[in-house]
């Protein structure tokens, strides 16, 4: 989820995500963010937590 967030959030490369990641390749990052969004796609409860975590980011970054 946080690769996920990251990549919603930020204007980092898939290559710098990854980096920070604990030096994770661009296409681990690829493979999670769609994990994240096949989950939500077919969890109703995955899915109201990520956009939960997603309005948290918002109103810290204002």
């Amino acid at each position: 989820i946080t690769m996920y967030l990251a990549k919603a959030f930020t204007k980092n490369s898939l290559k710098t995500i990854g980096e920070h990641f604990g030096g994770r390749d661009h296409t681990t990052v690829i493979h999670s963010c769609q994990t994240v969004k096949d989950l939500m796609d077919t969890d109703g409860v995955f899915r109201e937590n990520v956009l939960e975590l997603q309005q948290k980011v918002q109103l810290a970054a204002m």
